[in-house]
């Protein structure tokens, strides 16, 4: 939720939705050997697990913001190759899937630079977030 004036959880609640969140830690060195794979597995279906135990609901909707948003999408791909059909709807907000066009973002990020993070990457396991932060405080954050 961006604050308190423009929040979509405390919409969706006033609309009779129960809502839960997923909110990813800033990862380090400890995270180095997870995958794509591992984020869906050990995030989001164990998101979907806890749900179903805590309110006895399979049948979940879906909103995926960012990053968040492509690891749904690619989540679901991966669930719908194992009959996994929890997720009844997806909702993506400013998310990407296709990298080809990255709008402004390309604006910051050349090959050069892509070829650092991975660099970094590598050597780390994991991208620092201040890294990611310093991109996003570049794209004009108070127009939220």
């Amino acid at each position: 939720d961006l604050n308190p004036q423009k929040s979509f959880i405390r919409w969706a609640i006033e609309q009779g939705h129960t809502v839960f969140v997923i909110s990813w830690i800033n990862p380090d060195e400890r995270h180095g050997a997870k995958n794509w794979e591992a984020y869906i597995r050990e995030g989001l279906q164990y998101g979907l697990d806890t749900i179903e135990k805590a309110t006895g609901e399979r049948d979940v909707n879906a909103i995926g913001y960012c990053v968040g948003g492509t690891l749904l999408a690619a989540a679901l791909a991966l669930m719908a190759g194992e009959g996994d059909d929890r997720i009844k709807s997806a909702t993506f907000f400013t998310t990407q899937v296709d990298f080809t066009h990255a709008g402004d973002l390309k604006v910051f990020v050349d090959e050069e630079q892509v070829a650092a993070v991975e660099k970094s990457m590598n050597e780390k396991g994991y991208l620092d977030g201040t890294k990611m932060a310093t991109a996003f405080n570049m794209l004009r954050s108070g127009d939220l």
